[in-house]
């Protein structure tokens, strides 16, 4: 079973989102795009589009905004 299984946002992330919403209206969208177009396409279709970077001393992946 890949460890990518599902995307969840901790309660302190929808907490600040929710904040940041007021004063930037594009951010949600913005968020969903990131997430289909780096996240997914990375972890579980597999392609490198040079916007996430693996950083092996942390376990975990870095996105970027490239």
């Amino acid at each position: 079973m890949s460890k990518f299984a599902k995307i969840t946002k901790g309660t302190g992330f929808s907490k600040d989102l929710k904040k940041l919403l007021k004063r930037y209206r594009s951010l949600e969208e913005d968020l969903k795009n990131f997430i289909k177009g780096q996240l997914v396409a990375y972890h579980k279709e597999h392609v490198d589009n040079h916007g996430v970077f693996l950083y092996q001393q942390f376990g975990f992946s870095i996105a970027s905004s490239l």
